[in-house]
């Protein structure tokens, strides 16, 4: 992965908890940190959770990696549990003064049910450069919520970016949300790096994929890999001439 994403032209990969970074093993990290170091790729960490515990296994990890930051989803996946005004508040007056003695900051990512106006409000206690957003720019549609509004309303506190294009495809009486290569979905690109660039130093832009499923691992892998490259290149063509 460390591989594809240089190969890519990617100079900063975020592993997130969809690839099961607490069940790799200390010699594995050591093999991938030595790996990302001889390509000059730096390593972020990801965590999907709303239980404190499983948080401070993932800022034990994120020091380890040397990471500055960790991007958290506020979702128990494995009881299918979102974040609430509630549990959201009681989460993170446990995890930041942790994180805070850990030497990281927070990037909260907008995600599905949790409307971007909440998270403005979960944030708001905390100061700026310790608890921020990482902004998705598809994420919300799930709350009908524009990829434009999201960067409005989010973008005083990003710390990066998660840059993903789709496509919305039905009939007259039902749609559906699905992945594009960036670029070439609905997703309005120039608009949102306009608003990116607005704020400096600009935060950290990532290429996020949705891409879609055969059922066999191979070809999903081999497709992945494509429109990373596709949607690398299509944003290279798209920055600003001064980044």
């Amino acid at each position: 992965m460390i591989r594809q994403a240089r190969e890519a032209g990617v100079e900063r990969l975020q592993i997130c908890e969809n690839t099961r970074p607490l069940e790799v093993s200390k010699a594995e990290w050591r093999e991938a940190l030595k790996c990302a170091a001889d390509l000059g790729v730096e390593i972020q960490l990801g965590c999907k959770a709303l239980k404190p515990e499983i948080v401070e296994r993932y800022i034990a990890l994120a020091q380890e990696l040397a990471c500055n930051q960790l991007r958290i989803v506020m979702e128990d996946p494995d009881h299918h549990e979102h974040a609430t005004r509630e549990n959201a508040t009681r989460l993170l007056a446990d995890i930041v003064p942790k994180l805070q003695r850990a030497g990281l900051r927070l990037a909260i990512e907008n995600h599905f049910d949790s409307s971007s106006t909440l998270l403005v409000e979960l944030a708001s206690p905390y100061p700026a450069e310790v608890v921020g957003f990482c902004v998705d720019t598809a994420n919300s549609l799930r709350s009908f919520e524009p990829s434009l509004e999201v960067l409005r309303l989010l973008r005083e506190r990003a710390y990066c970016y998660h840059l993903k294009d789709y496509r919305v495809v039905g009939s007259m009486i039902s749609f559906a949300v699905v992945g594009a290569p960036l670029g070439e979905g609905d997703l309005d690109l120039d608009g949102c790096l306009r608003m990116i660039f607005e704020r400096k130093p600009v935060p950290h832009l990532f290429v996020e994929t949705w891409t879609p499923s055969e059922n066999n691992r191979d070809r999903d892998v081999a497709l992945d890999a494509q429109w990373v490259r596709l949607s690398v290149k299509n944003l290279r063509g798209r920055l600003p001439h001064e980044t």
